[in-house]
């Protein structure tokens, strides 16, 4: 086991190996996000999955505060929009209590475009 300090696209642009899993939970800015994708499906193994944390489909709130973080949806709209080929895949509820005694969670799966979607 190592321990690394430093952010994100550091680790990412340097990485010499291939993940089948990477989870983003960085800053949630649509700066970050934006950046950060790219270089993860560039150590993504063919078949393998991106899990973002805060993606509030369409910018909306999922809870009844009222509260979102638009960055992630944001982020991968435009990625969409400019041609990349990738899926998200918002898991909207889960079988198990989240926060706020409810069900839903703002993960989202993001993989590239393929069969099997």
């Amino acid at each position: 086991m190592s321990f690394l300090q430093e952010t994100s696209l550091q680790y990412l642009a340097r990485a010499d190996q291939a993940f089948d899993f990477i989870f983003l939970d960085g800053d949630h800015s649509a700066t970050m996000v934006y950046q950060e994708i790219p270089l993860a499906l560039k150590v993504l193994q063919p078949g393998g999955a991106i899990l973002l944390h805060d993606f509030f489909p369409r910018s909306r709130p999922l809870w009844s505060d009222g509260k979102f973080v638009p960055g992630p949806f944001l982020a991968t709209r435009r990625l969409q929009s400019e041609g990349a080929s990738l899926q998200v895949l918002p898991l909207g509820c889960l079988p198990w209590e989240t926060k706020k005694r409810s069900h839903i969670t703002s993960l989202a799966l993001v993989s590239r475009k393929g069969p099997g979607w």
